[in-house]
């Protein structure tokens, strides 16, 4: 495939998921804040694990809160973190028990994904528990099951790439205020001290450029 053509295959697509996303009932499935206010959401996916409490310290230095999407199965081994996430003040949501794509796994699978990580780390103060599944993946059955079931989808609106990226200089170039637009939401993994090093001059970009981070929670209920 050309160039041209698979840069046209990639626009087709997203055409789609965005057709798709604004098809969604408002509040079901949440990828963007509102664009009225200079607020964005900083998302951790993947954890907790042995640099939580790191993220956690380099986030209370920078006096900001997060949303962490955690799996069932490293929580069920430290509900410690589960707790320090929330008594510092920061959202979590389920990111499944074991980081399997939902699309590969039958409807009692997935049933089984979620209900072992809500029992994991506990109830959500959120009018819907939320949920990010693994990899963002998801077919019509996976979505149709998760709103059945009472959930929010939460996604994100810019990928800063720090899963293939271990560069801390060029996540903050892809996370920096020109690339940043109001109600934004950010995706960072856990667990890896590249994105560690690369939060504080991200956050210092956005609140010189005049951003307020807050949880997803309170972004989507501005």
């Amino acid at each position: 495939m050309s160039a041209t053509a698979f840069t046209a295959v990639h626009r087709f697509r997203r055409r789609l998921k965005e057709a798709f996303y604004d098809a969604v009932p408002r509040g079901r499935l949440v990828r963007r804040g509102p664009s009225e206010i200079r607020r964005i959401a900083l998302s951790f996916d993947d954890g907790p694990n042995e640099l939580t409490e790191q993220y956690l310290d380099t986030l209370d230095r920078l006096g900001v809160p997060a949303t962490f999407f955690v799996m069932g199965d490293l929580s069920e081994a430290r509900p410690d973190l589960v707790r320090e996430y929330v008594r510092r003040g920061h959202q979590i949501a389920s990111h499944g028990y074991d980081h399997r794509r939902f699309p590969d796994l039958t409807w009692r699978e997935v049933d089984e994904q979620l209900r072992k990580t809500d029992a994991a780390i506990g109830p959500q103060p959120t009018a819907h528990p939320w949920v990010r599944p693994p990899y963002g993946a998801m077919d019509a059955r996976v979505v149709a099951q998760l709103f059945a079931r009472g959930y929010t989808i939460a996604l994100w609106s810019l990928d800063s790439n720090d899963h293939d990226d271990h560069d801390p200089a060029s996540i903050g170039v892809r996370c920096a205020p020109e690339q940043v637009s109001p109600g934004e939401v950010l995706l960072f993994h856990e667990g890896q001290p590249w994105t560690l090093e690369a939060l504080p001059g991200i956050v210092d970009g956005l609140r010189g450029a005049g951003y307020e981070c807050v949880t997803m929670s309170d972004l989507f209920a501005t």
